[in-house]
């Protein structure tokens, strides 16, 4: 059974979604701790979840894991080649000795050489070895050399160890698997522990913007596309819902003169000092934070704003997420 279906996820979304999460929740635990020592949360607890969230990132990334299997099995594959090629040298001579379908081409046993795996190939090598040892002055005639043979050794001693590392490949790329899914359910369980307790301890007190702090978006990674065409002078918005500070935020400006994107606390709220200017560059995508832009859930400034600063129309698209 894969690890994949060892080890399931107890939340849907992506793990650098996770850790981006943690990072603001750690925001507001330490921001709240006064008030949160009163159910248990201290100042060490928020230290200790810093730190299982830093141990997380420094595990390897499944995908390292799975390139080294992938370049464990491509050099596996190379080899195998270069012994099925010096199969092939031979087993050309013995058919070139021999009639296609008599007894000695027979004992060759190769047929279907070309579709061979590295296992069939490496247990058919003592057997090529042998008839062609024992007919080597008919096929010395048609061009065989002991170099041949010994080639076809050496070909096989070289892919032994390579065919014999690829279950561990698979096993140490499903180990690491396993290793990451459980710190990552560990560290989500931790924080949504701790998230638990703040809200509760705020929609108790009456304090919405703070129990909001506290609330986990625990949807999967996804990517919203926003477009559209801002006239000269005007004030656009677009909906960013289910975003946290740390939501990327990427734009471009494919005609027109360019565009300045913002967060505000309106939908018509004016340029402030996280706004960012993008000029027109249809291949070109300007790449910022929720929060560089000025993004912040607890001030309330939440509506992503287009401002057309310029005297012609102008298009845009962002994908946030």
């Amino acid at each position: 059974m894969s690890a994949k279906k060892l080890v399931q996820p107890i939340f849907n979304m992506s793990h650098n979604a996770l850790v981006a999460c943690c990072t603001e929740k750690e925001a507001y635990l330490t921001r709240d701790v006064a008030e949160l020592e009163a159910r248990g949360i201290t100042i060490d607890i928020i230290a200790a979840l810093k730190k299982q969230k830093t141990d997380f990132v420094a595990l390897s990334p499944n995908v390292v894991m799975k390139a080294k299997s992938s370049i464990g099995f491509e050099k596996r594959n190379v080899q195998t080649e270069v012994l099925r090629k010096g199969i092939h040298v031979v087993y050309d001579i013995a058919k070139d000795t021999f009639k296609e379908d008599s007894a000695e081409i027979k004992l060759f046993n190769a047929i279907g050489l070309s579709k061979m795996d590295a296992d069939e190939l490496l247990k058919m090598c003592p057997n090529i070895i042998e008839q062609s040892t024992f007919y080597l002055t008919k096929m010395t005639v048609k061009g065989l050399q002991p170099a041949m043979l010994t080639n076809i050794t050496t070909q096989a001693a070289a892919l032994v160890p390579l065919n014999s590392a690829t279950p561990t490949l698979v096993g140490n790329a499903e180990s690491a698997t396993v290793i990451r899914r459980n710190a990552a359910n560990s560290l989500y369980s931790t924080l949504e522990g701790l998230c638990h307790t703040g809200r509760a301890l705020y929609i108790a007190a009456e304090d919405n913007v703070k129990a909001e702090n506290y609330v986990i978006y625990d949807g999967s990674s996804k990517i919203v596309d926003r477009t559209g065409t801002v006239k000269p002078k005007i004030i656009t918005s677009r909906k960013t819902d289910n975003i946290m500070a740390t939501t990327h935020v990427r734009m471009k400006v494919t005609s027109g003169t360019g565009l300045v994107f913002y967060y505000g606390m309106t939908k018509t709220s004016p340029p402030t000092t996280h706004a960012v200017t993008v000029v027109n560059n249809p291949n070109i995508f300007i790449k910022k934070t929720a929060e560089e832009l000025g993004y912040d859930l607890a001030g309330g400034i939440i509506h992503l704003i287009i401002y057309n600063p310029n005297g012609d129309d102008a298009t845009f698209l962002a994908k946030i997420g």
